[in-house]
C-alpha cells in the first residue's frame, strides 16, 4: 500500500490518501470519503493511521483494497497537493549506513564497523514534496543527500534485529539538506551536525508498506539538479540493514510510532561526493524506484 497525506485546498487540513498502484493516472483515494460511503470510520490522516493499532491498520487497508477503480472517493492529481507524510514525526534519526559514502570521506573509523552510527535531526523542520526550501543565510555551500527513511509503526524497546524490522510501518524518500561549510566547522570541533542539518529535511511523496517495497532489494536511485542528472546509484549495498539500525536505536530506549530513521547517503548521492554545488533557484528531484519522486526547489531568502 502507498499511503499519503494530501489536501485539496490551500492550507487545508491533511487528509489520508492511498495512491493508486495499478494505473498510471496518479489518482489518490480519499480514504475518509470512501469510508463514509461504507458507513465506516477511519483515521483522519496518515499520522493517525501510523499511530493506530495493527488491527485498525489492517481494517483500513482492507477497506481501501475494496474500493472499485470507478467508485467514489478518487481524486485526480491536478485536484490535490501532496503534503509531507509526517509533518512533525516523533523523532528524526539519520544513520551512516552506506560504506561507499563513508569511504569517500576518508578512512572508515573502527567504531563504524561495530555499531550503526547516527545523529538526531530537527523533527520540526520537515519539508513536503513540491515545497520550496529556503537557502539558509549562514551557508554558502548548500547540499542535498539522497536517502530512504523507515517510518516506525509500533512501539518497541530492546528489540532484536528480526523483531525491529516487524515494527516498520513503511518507507519513504528523504532528502537530508546540509550546510557543508557549517558542517565542516562543527566536525572540526568534534561536534555532530546540528546547525548544518536542522534547518530542513524533506520527506515524501508517500509511504510504501514493507509488503510492497523490500529495502534490501536493489532499487535504482537518481538525482537531478536543475534538470540535469547528477547522481545515480542504488539502495543496495548498505553496511547496516534497517532491522539492525532500529534494533540499535531501541536498546534501553523506546521506539515510538512516527519515529523516522534515515539510511544515510549512498556513495555519490550528494554534491559533496561529486565536487559539485547546487545554486539558488534549482530544483532537486530524488527518484527511488518503487517510492516515487521527491522534488524541492531551493530559493534564496528575500
Amino acid at each position: 500500500m502507498r499511503w499519503c497525506s494530501f489536501t485539496t485546498a490551500a492550507r487545508g487540513p491533511a487528509r489520508l490518501g492511498a495512491v493508486a498502484v495499478a494505473e498510471e493516472s496518479g489518482r489518490v483515494l480519499d480514504v475518509g470519503a470512501w469510508a463514509r460511503t461504507r458507513d465506516a470510520e477511519t483515521p483522519t490522516d496518515l499520522v493517525d493511521l501510523v499511530e493506530s493499532s495493527p488491527a485498525t491498520q489492517e481494517r483500513v487497508t482492507d477497506l481501501v483494497r475494496s474500493a472499485p477503480t470507478d467508485g467514489p472517493g478518487w481524486v485526480r492529481p491536478e485536484e490535490l497537493t501532496f503534503l509531507a507524510p509526517l509533518r512533525a514525526p516523533n523523532s528524526l534519526r539519520d544513520f551512516f549506513a552506506f560504506r561507499s559514502h563513508a569511504e569517500l570521506r576518508g578512512p572508515v573509523p573502527e567504531a563504524w564497523e561495530r555499531v550503526p552510527v547516527y545523529f538526531k535531526g530537527n523533527r520540526r523542520s520537515i519539508v513536503g514534496p513540491g515545497e520550496d526550501v529556503s537557502w539558509p543565510s549562514y551557508t554558502r555551500r548548500l547540499d542535498y543527500e539522497a536517502e530512504v527513511a523507515a517510518v516506525v509503526g509500533r512501539r518497541g524497546r530492546d528489540l532484536s534485529t528480526g523483531d525491529a524490522a516487524e515494527h516498520i510501518f513503511g518507507y519513504t524518500i528523504m532528502n537530508d539538506w546540509s550546510a557543508r561549510d557549517v558542517q565542516k566547522d562543527e566536525m572540526a570541533c568534534g561536534l555532530g551536525p546540528s546547525k548544518a542539518k536542522d534547518f530542513a529535511t524533506s520527506l515524501g511523496p508517500w509511504v510504501v508498506t514493507p509488503d510492497e517495497w523490500d529495502p534490501e532489494a536493489d532499487h535504482a536511485v537518481t538525482v537531478t539538479v536543475g534538470g540535469q542528472l547528477w547522481s545515480r546509484g542504488s539502495t543496495a549495498g548498505r553496511h547496516w540493514t534497517f532491522g539492525q539500525m532500529l534494533s540499535h536505536a531501541s536498546q534501553d530506549e523506546d521506539l515510538w510510532p512516527t519515529d523516522v530513521l534515515g539510511s544515510g547517503t549512498f556513495g555519490g548521492g550528494c554534491g559533496l561526493d561529486l565536487g559539485r554545488w547546487i545554486e539558488p533557484g534549482q530544483e532537486i528531484v530524488i527518484t527511488v524506484e518503487g517510492l516515487g519522486s521527491l522534488a524541492n526547489r531551493v530559493v534564496a531568502k528575500s
